[in-house]
């Protein structure tokens, strides 16, 4: 079988890497926030009269890992996006794609800033996202899309 490489595709491969920069980012800041969380959690559960069950530690690393998984998922997605706005745009450059990362970092980086009351997680978060260029650069293979690429089909009787 041979490996389909639109851009669709090779946008969810880089928002891969930016989803695995952006998860490690969501824990580091988490974990940095831990303090602040456990006694947030403790808090709103005394003053509604709250028995939690679990402890504040597992519901805090259930929340990091959550976050994690959020971040990678969001990536993931807003990558595919990316590569299927350039698919549809039918734009040899790469100057879409560059100028759609650019909107999705500032975005991504001022909402970071936002909620971390960080601007050096704002700037890091801004900065995981431009390895998206050179992997989708890299990954983007234009004469890939004719219709000898995905897998063949019963009776495709067609040479390879």
């Amino acid at each position: 079988m041979v490996e389909r490489a639109d851009p669709g595709r090779t946008g969810v491969r880089a928002g891969r890497v930016v989803g695995v920069l952006t998860a490690l980012l969501a824990v580091a800041s988490l974990v940095q926030s831990r303090g602040s969380y456990q006694q947030t959690v403790e808090t709103i559960a005394a003053l509604f009269g709250v028995d939690l069950g679990l402890s504040v530690t597992a519901l805090f690393w259930a929340n990091v890992a959550l976050a994690a998984i959020a971040r990678y998922t969001l990536c993931y997605v807003v990558g595919s996006l990316v590569g299927v706005a350039y698919d549809w745009l039918d734009d040899d450059s790469r100057v879409p794609v560059v100028v759609m990362i650019a909107v999705v970092a500032v975005v991504d980086g001022a909402l970071a800033g936002l909620d971390t009351l960080s601007p050096l997680y704002a700037t890091a978060y801004f900065l995981a996202w431009l390895p998206y260029l050179p992997v989708f650069a890299w990954l983007w293979d234009p004469d890939a899309g004719d219709d000898r690429s995905g897998p063949r089909r019963l009776g495709d009787s067609r040479d390879r």
